[in-house]
């Protein structure tokens, strides 16, 4: 497994979630895409495959055998959403991280730069930041290791113009799509990654290594509610764009 600390807690998160509200499967084989079975395996597919290979390729295994032994699917594959979930729990354990989240003191400023970079390279198409205090600085140190294989959405208040100053730059050198929008209804500090992973943040982003602080990623349920709220507020802030040469 090469995933990291930070990964491997949202993963086992989200293996937990699926073991919990696991579908009833019935006596006879659904075949629709869209049913509530076949979508819940497609997820837990998806899950073990980043879990790791030898996860992924018993996942597909089962489900070969799915058609023939369709009342039988949902429990065996349940056994292996457990293994792999003890399996994250071990690892955790033996990296010193089974505690879901990490607090930081005051001299941990590279230990929070460093797992908010690990959170922030794993998106494959956007990382959306909520963050009133969010600064041009904090722009500059946390937003870089992005890519442009993603685009970055910015809601923040206080410093909104500070941070349009240096949209252009920005996205000139990593080649990034970015927005940028105000609004004075913030109450948290998240980072949401591809629409879905959500991460507390203990304090603004820009004062990490200054003050004591904290990563927390969210148990899918609740990270969907908290980013259901913040895209509602996004839809209704302010766009900010950026100063004109």
């Amino acid at each position: 497994m090469n995933n990291g600390a930070a990964e491997k807690q949202v993963l086992l998160l989200k293996l937990q979630h699926e073991f919990e509200t696991a579908p009833e499967f019935g006596q006879t084989y659904v075949a629709e895409a869209d049913s509530a079975p076949q979508k819940w395996l497609a997820r837990v597919g998806a899950l073990l495959s980043r879990v790791s290979y030898t996860h992924g390729f018993r996942f597909q295994t089962s489900l070969n055998t799915s058609v023939q032994y369709w009342a039988l699917t949902r429990e065996g594959v349940r056994r292996q959403l457990s293994a792999a979930v003890e399996e994250l729990r071990l690892e955790l354990e033996l990296d010193g991280r089974d505690d879901l989240g990490q607090v930081y003191g005051h001299n941990q400023h590279y230990d929070f730069l460093r797992d908010l970079e690990e959170i922030i390279q794993s998106a494959h198409s956007e990382v959306f930041v909520i963050d009133p205090y969010f600064n041009g600085q904090a722009f500059a140190t946390y937003l870089g290791p992005v890519g442009a294989r993603s685009s970055i959405r910015v809601l923040c208040s206080r410093y909104s113009n500070e941070v349009a100053g240096h949209i252009a730059a920005f996205q000139a050198q990593h080649g990034t799509h970015l927005a940028l929008r105000k609004s004075r209804d913030l109450h948290d500090r998240l980072v949401v990654i591809d629409h879905q992973d959500c991460w507390v943040v203990g304090g603004s982003i820009k004062d990490a290594g200054k003050n004591p602080t904290y990563l927390v990623p969210l148990p899918p349920k609740i990270g969907a509610k908290k980013i259901e709220i913040y895209e509602g507020i996004w839809s209704k802030g302010t766009s900010i764009e950026q100063p004109s040469a």
